[in-house]
């Protein structure tokens, strides 16, 4: 009986290798590069959490999962806060141990000083939770503006590979 599932075709290709289901072993922390756009929305921040949380494990970096997840959550809710009706970008690199998050917005800067000096104490405001969790993990963050060629803010975090011992 001819079917469309011969053996032929299940045969292992030469030109076309399949990935194994089950990698040996995990990929090495200094590859993970992971960045995405997702919709000024209050659901992004959970989005980001699960994205966060699979590349840490896709990368063997499980120590950092806490933290990370947690900061990430905080810096979207934030960036949402900031830009409700923009689009949100969220960025998860690890190098020479430590793992940099940054999330860009379309908040824009604002010229007249008082108002930028509002806007960053709001800003501000809205980071209290998440200076509070990088501080405990020995890390560093900022804001300043984005690099990017639409403007807008950017915000980040560097969070040490290895927990600052007290």
């Amino acid at each position: 009986m001819l079917t469309p599932f011969s053996a032929p075709f299940f045969a292992t290709p030469t030109a076309c290798p399949v990935a194994p289901d089950h990698p040996a072993q995990p990929a090495p922390p200094d590859g993970l590069s992971c960045s995405m756009t997702l919709p000024a929305s209050a659901r992004s921040a959970g989005i980001a959490r699960q994205a966060v949380r699979a590349a840490l494990h896709a990368y063997a970096l499980d120590p950092l999962e806490a933290t990370a997840v947690q900061a990430a959550s905080e810096l979207m809710g934030s960036a949402w806060r900031m830009d409700p009706y923009g689009e949100l970008y969220l960025s998860l690199r690890h190098r020479d141990d430590a793992l940099r998050l940054i999330v860009y917005d379309g908040h824009p800067a604002h010229a007249q000083p008082r108002l930028a000096a509002l806007c960053e104490a709001r800003r501000r405001a809205t980071l209290r939770v998440f200076a509070a969790l990088v501080r405990d993990h020995g890390g560093e963050w900022g804001v300043g503006p984005s690099r990017e060629p639409g403007g807008g803010t950017r915000t980040w975090a560097t969070l040490p590979l290895r927990v600052r011992t007290a």
